[in-house]
């Protein structure tokens, strides 16, 4: 059915390691994202129509958009680097889902 399994070399588990690094590096990219993204459009927004904040706080919305921005582009060449990682990780697990 399948081959037996052989010994990872030093470079195969390099390799792993890169791949458990880029992805842990873009989770908190993606959660940072969508917290700033949730707060520029939608808690800040809520809060000055209550009555809750001022409205000089509106002032926050261009640049909590600006970090959003920079962030998802920081995640997307991580992402691009977990996909490259991925490629590597699959010559030695070939049912590797990805």
């Amino acid at each position: 059915m399948f081959d037996d399994p052989k010994a990872l070399t030093t470079v195969e588990w390099n390799n792993i390691h890169l791949f458990l690094q880029w992805m842990w590096i873009y989770f908190p990219l993606v959660v940072t994202f969508a917290i700033t993204m949730l707060t520029a459009h939608a808690l800040i927004p809520s809060l000055v129509i209550t009555g809750h904040l001022p409205e000089s706080a509106q002032r926050l919305r261009v640049p909590l958009t600006g970090f959003a921005v920079l962030v998802f582009a920081a995640g997307v060449v991580i992402f691009v680097l977990v996909i490259n990682s991925a490629l590597d990780v699959r010559q030695i697990y070939n049912r590797f889902i990805f």
